[in-house]
């Protein structure tokens, strides 16, 4: 087993990764036990640093605390330096209106990340092995999935690791058998009111009866499945550029383009899966793309999907309304440079007659009423008019930001929407000769 799992390691890891160290998550239980032993067995690492993480959920009572005593002794034992956090899983669970397994899954990755960022280490390693990977794959069957949850938990996700996956549950436990490696028992694992454990418990003794190499089987099929979704991967990626543009923050789909795709169901879920949608919102945008009108809009938790005339455009979610916009604009005061040529400005960049300006000047959102008067023109125009000459949308128009000064009397007066006009009363005259640059982040 050592020398397939140094193959393993070896196959997912850099060698500069693996001198930067490893952090090696315990639970106590015979799967990461073995990881942990083959650790400090395997002959690729000596001298890399190994730090141990054991996350105690505080579930079981005394029998977390045994499982956290373990994880302590083996570590000094092995001269490893540990890291514990205990979590008070049933409250956030409850907190979040979500199951203790995701609760801890969350709590549990959120602060390996953290600890391997403060230590500096190069990987997370975890000890899912093949059985784990199988039950993934038939209750993502279950529950409804495309390709992509068919393929099993991946090896490699950022700086997590996976060197167990290629040694089944039995292969394991054998072995931690015959090296007289420490271990404890969760009772939870034999619990058949989780899927998971029912899927082990009872589906695969019965799927061993039909073909005692299921996982195997099921292991090449998921290889298989992979390599179709790295196909459908750059598939998808040569489409999507011929339909899809940035701008700005938004992600912008030319509609009819994508309408005239044989495969547009698969295509357009590959985008907004990406913003967190799912496929029955979907399919509820492809219904609209058939409907007259534009202004429709589709929330994921972290996204906006507005159907805008023939594009549909994908805004991340952040309060643009309630935003601070200061933090979208720099502003600076300099002198005027003798070789300024205000035909020569940066995209985005402004530049303002400081001697028109009352400073410091002011930022927000744009609001209904709001007048200026355009660069270039003599009369007033209603930024609403305005918005609508520059065929804006309406979550383009809720993130402009207004730049304002104060007249002698108090009254507040528009100097610029950043980056995308300035006011007449504010510009640069061959008087000018200290300018106030104003640019859009």
């Amino acid at each position: 087993m050592q020398s397939r799992f140094d193959t393993q390691l070896d196959r997912l890891t850099s060698s500069q990764g693996r001198r930067s160290g490893f952090l090696l998550a315990l639970s106590g239980g015979a799967d990461s036990m073995t990881m942990a032993h083959l650790f400090v067995h395997s002959p690729l690492l000596q001298g890399c640093p190994l730090v141990v993480a054991h996350a105690n959920f505080t579930l079981r009572g005394a029998e977390s605390d045994a499982d956290e005593a373990l994880v302590r002794a083996w570590a000094g034992a092995h001269g490893l330096p540990v890291h514990v956090r205990r979590f008070d899983t049933a409250a956030e669970a409850a907190r979040r209106g979500i199951s203790l397994e995701m609760a801890a899954r969350d709590l549990r990755y959120a602060w390996f990340a953290q600890l391997q960022a403060e230590l500096g280490l190069g990987y997370v390693a975890v000890a899912h092995h093949l059985n784990d990977s199988a039950e993934t794959l038939l209750l993502n069957l279950v529950r409804g999935t495309g390709l992509r949850g068919l393929t099993g938990i991946r090896p490699v996700n950022g700086a997590v690791v996976r060197p167990m996956l290629p040694f089944t549950r039995e292969e394991i436990r054998a072995f931690a058998a015959s090296a007289g490696i420490p271990f404890r028992e969760d009772a939870t694992n034999s619990d058949c009111r989780f899927a998971r454990n029912r899927i082990r418990q009872e589906v695969f003794p019965a799927l061993a009866q039909i073909n005692p190499a299921f996982l195997t089987n099921i292991a090449r099929t998921m290889t298989h499945l992979e390599e179709a979704q790295a196909v459908l991967d750059d598939f998808v990626a040569g489409k999507a550029a011929t339909f899809t543009r940035r701008e700005d923050d938004a992600t912008v789909i030319d509609a009819q383009a994508l309408v005239a795709e044989p495969f547009r169901h698969y295509l357009l879920y590959r985008l907004l899966s990406l913003c967190g949608f799912n496929e029955t919102q979907v399919y509820a945008v492809e219904a609209s793309l058939s409907a007259e009108g534009s202004g429709r809009r589709f929330y994921s938790e972290t996204h906006l999907l507005l159907q805008d005339r023939t594009e549909l455009k994908c805004y991340p979610l952040r309060g643009a309304a309630e935003a601070d916009c200061a933090a979208e604009v720099r502003i600076r005061i300099t002198p005027r440079p003798e070789d300024f040529d205000p035909r020569r400005l940066p995209q985005g960049t402004m530049v303002d007659d400081a001697d028109a300006l009352a400073l410091p000047l002011n930022c927000r959102r744009w609001r209904p009423g709001d007048r200026f008067r355009p660069l270039g023109m003599q009369g007033f125009r209603k930024l609403s008019d305005f918005f609508v000459d520059e065929k804006l949308d309406r979550e383009q128009k809720a993130r402009q930001v207004v730049v304002t000064t104060r007249t002698p009397e108090g009254e507040e007066r528009i100097v610029c929407i950043a980056g995308l006009r300035l006011d007449d009363r504010v510009r640069v005259t061959e008087a000018t000769r200290t300018l106030v640059w104003i640019e859009k982040i």
